[in-house]
């Protein structure tokens, strides 16, 4: 008797971890279909005489859209930015950034501590994403002014990590839910 009971009770908690894994994995993948990722995916170099120009070219790779992407690079006076950014489908585009630095943008003229070209964005529940591409300065022996290269083999992420009840959460609050 005591052993049936223990039985019943081991089987009762086997399908409760199971039930749970089920619901955990089922609301994870429902977050996912919602999480922007812009990244660069090419970079054009432009030089001419004393001015680089770099032309990244944007994209959305993640299912989710992006809302208010902002560009930026240390040293840069410019900035880029775009309301809504979609993923592929019927919205989708990419965004191609002229980044001219002259012979006077601080970034060319003196040495800065760190250097990065940022993407910041959020995406449908308001949380925000960075990726940041690290900027190398080369200094140029013929010249005054650095050489600037970036780095787009290993950025840096700043994402959201929330557990699975605030994922469900905020799936509850989405639009596409109610």
């Amino acid at each position: 008797m005591f052993l049936t009971l223990i039985l019943v009770f081991i089987v009762i908690i086997g399908m409760g971890v199971v039930w749970l894994r089920q619901i955990s994995r089922t609301t994870t993948e429902r977050y996912q279909q919602h999480v922007p990722a812009v990244r660069i995916t090419n970079l054009s170099t432009l030089k001419a005489e004393d001015t680089i120009t770099f032309t990244p070219e944007l994209e959305n790779t993640g299912p989710g859209v992006a809302y208010d992407f902002l560009l930026q690079l240390s040293g840069w006076d410019g900035t880029f930015s775009v309301k809504a950014f979609h993923p592929q489908g019927p919205r989708y585009q990419t965004h191609s950034v002229p980044i001219v630095l002259g012979p006077n943008t601080p970034i060319r003229t003196k040495l800065l501590s760190r250097c990065y070209l940022r993407l910041a964005y959020r995406d449908c529940w308001e949380q925000r994403y960075e990726c940041w591409y690290p900027v190398s300065q080369i200094s140029n022996v013929s010249s005054r002014l650095y050489t600037i290269h970036i780095n787009l083999s290993e950025p840096e992420l700043t994402e959201p990590h929330p557990s699975v009840s605030t994922m469900w959460k905020l799936l509850r609050r989405s639009p596409a839910y109610q």
